[in-house]
């Protein structure tokens, strides 16, 4: 029985951490594959929103493991498509952050600007896909927009945000 016990514990103890960390798929064009092993000729499992939060641990080579957002792996994406940053989530108790809410922008087809400045008349500073994910504060006919790690993007307008 020992020796089975010391078995078990060596391959337990011989079994890589696989430490989940959490960041945003890479705004490229729409969304990105993740594929069922770790390579391109695997087929595609999943496709995730450009710019939605994504779980991921170490993978192989330059291929990562992503996970659903409760922990269950789900296939591979690649290194080169995930921006890898801690988000903040508003659950927080951080009053920094209670006010911001999550959102999804409104699919026209395109793209939306955010702006420098609350209106039409500030220079675009970023675009984002529509139908992406989006965090936001504020109320009234310009919302502030923030990145997944809380720092502010710039505005954009409240009918362009579905809440």
């Amino acid at each position: 029985m020992k020796k089975y016990l010391l078995i078990f514990a060596c391959l337990i103890l011989s079994l890589p951490m696989m430490a989940q960390a959490w960041g945003y798929v890479k705004d490229e064009g729409g969304y990105t594959n993740i594929r069922s092993g770790p390579g391109t000729n695997y087929g595609i499992v999943e496709k995730r929103r450009d710019g939605t939060a994504i779980m991921y641990s170490a993978g192989t080579g330059s291929w990562l493991r992503a996970y659903t957002d409760d922990g269950r792996f789900v296939g591979y994406i690649h290194t080169s498509k995930v921006v890898k940053k801690e988000p903040r989530n508003p659950r927080y108790s951080d009053s920094y952050y209670t006010d911001i809410r999550q959102g999804t922008v409104v699919r026209e087809g395109g793209y939306t600007n955010i702006r420098r400045g609350p209106g039409v008349n500030y220079p675009i500073v970023d675009k984002v896909r529509d139908g992406s994910t989006i965090w936001y504060s504020g109320r009234g006919s310009w919302l502030k927009v923030y990145y997944g790690d809380g720092s502010f993007r710039g505005y954009m307008s409240a009918n362009k945000i579905i809440r």
